[in-house]
């Protein structure tokens, strides 16, 4: 019953829902790409540009709680219609840019429209899959991630190339084309997509009964529902804020600086998206191994901590050597370890409340950890800014790696010290029996 349940479940939403993440993704970094052109025809600096970047992050943390509390009332169908919808028209608005105020204005308005998607597909995940199963469905889905640099960044170049077709700057087309997918996706999620596992119509009765059991199990008493807000009481909630901001700060100073990094190499636009792609392409290998090798060793917080102690020793070697080839490669491992984590980090994370709760939980870690977004590219452009370098900004990006590492540990030590309980599995459900009981390592 599990095991077909499960892959029925998986088959039917992960595809959906990880190509909803990848347009998504597309849509908020495409900016770095778009920066090739953009950036000398408005005549932004480096610092003012990353503040306008950053300016979605800002929105993004301010409306991200109350979208998911949103989402739990208006039901995630509509609500991911909704934001995606939204979010889309934006992206293909933000080609009037003409001003530094406009650009500001229309990066703020794609935070609020896109607020609450990604932590509410993580919300909406725990409603159909129990806790043993999160970290390799998570990963699944993250996947879209890195997969999103790797098909993204090769088409933004081909975009970039259309300069003055048309009439249209290269950063226009890439608004344009990157915008409209997303609308397109919004209406399909309306048809496709269920609220739930009780709605799923192609699920059997027992199915569904078994998903309902499952995670009522685990669940326990819900006295959490009349509270909402209660998790932003809760120190183990900051410490997997402040864990994920730096893992966040280092993957988007990464993400944004990558094509300035490659095309300094050398190349053409076209080049830029296709050798950016290779580190990202690590990034979605490491995303797939990661989180079975935590779950099959039941260790969790050293799959974390030493990829990003890792990626920050990789990234700061990039820096000190000059040959194109070696930093791409160097800068491709860091890619795996900042990014790879991430999967292992929501399974963790999302044990942290049930009900109501946990959707405030996740959407405050997310909200707040996504400023990272806007302080680690807004950082490293101030520094290249002041010192008129760009390998002495991403040092930022270096020290937020190993830093999140360093959180990691002392998180594992935090919560261990004051044990919290993950629910015991049914002996004929556990993949490791012999075990006695279930715990987060």
């Amino acid at each position: 019953m599990e095991l077909r349940t499960m892959t029925l479940v998986t088959r039917r939403l992960l595809p959906f829902l990880a190509l909803l993440y990848l347009v998504a993704y597309i849509d908020r970094s495409n900016v770095g790409f778009a920066k090739l052109t953009m950036q000398s025809e408005l005549g932004l600096s480096e610092s003012a540009f990353f503040m306008g970047s950053g300016m979605f992050f800002i929105a993004y943390a301010i409306f991200e709680v109350p979208s998911n509390l949103l989402l739990e009332r208006v039901g995630a169908r509509r609500w991911f219609a909704r934001i995606m919808i939204s979010w889309g028209v934006v992206t293909v608005l933000t080609m009037l840019v003409r001003s530094e105020t406009s650009f500001y204005i229309f990066r703020f308005l794609l935070g609020v429209t896109e607020a609450g998607f990604y932590p509410g597909v993580i919300y909406f995940l725990t409603k159909w899959y129990p806790n043993r199963h999160r970290a390799r469905i998570f990963g699944l889905f993250i996947f879209a991630n890195p997969v999103s640099f790797a098909l993204g960044n090769p088409l933004l170049g081909v975009l970039s190339n259309l300069d003055g077709t048309l009439g249209l700057a290269g950063w226009q087309w890439i608004f344009l084309a990157t915008g409209i997918p997303a609308v397109i996706l919004g209406v399909v999620t309306l048809v496709y997509l269920p609220e739930g596992p009780e709605k799923a119509k192609w699920l059997a009765p027992d199915q569904r009964e078994w998903i309902k059991n499952e995670l009522d199990r685990e669940a326990g008493p819900r006295h959490d529902k009349h509270n909402p807000l209660a998790p932003l009481k809760s120190g183990r909630v900051w410490f997997f804020v402040a864990q994920f901001l730096l893992m966040v700060l280092a993957a988007y100073g990464l993400s944004f600086w990558m094509p300035t990094i490659v095309k300094g190499f050398g190349v053409t636009d076209t080049v830029t998206g296709l050798l950016t792609s290779i580190p990202y392409i690590c990034a979605a290998v490491a995303l797939f191994l990661l989180p079975r090798s935590a779950d099959r060793h039941r260790e969790y917080y050293w799959h974390m901590g030493l990829p990003l102690a890792i990626a920050g020793i990789a990234m700061g070697m990039s820096l000190l050597v000059d040959s194109p080839a070696i930093r791409l490669a160097l800068m491709s491992v860091a890619a795996a370890g900042i990014l790879g984590p991430q999967a292992i980090f929501w399974s963790l994370s999302s044990q942290l409340f049930t009900g109501i709760r946990a959707a405030s939980a996740v959407a405050t870690i997310n909200s707040v950890g996504n400023l990272g977004g806007w302080l680690g590219p807004l950082a490293i452009g101030y520094i290249v800014d002041a010192t008129h370098n760009t390998s002495s900004g991403l040092w930022v990006i270096v020290v937020a790696a190993l830093l999140g590492g360093a959180v990691v540990v002392q998180t594992r030590r935090i919560v261990t010290r004051h044990a919290v309980p993950v629910t015991p599995t049914p002996e004929s459900n556990r993949p490791h029996a012999s075990s006695r009981r279930e715990s987060v390592q």
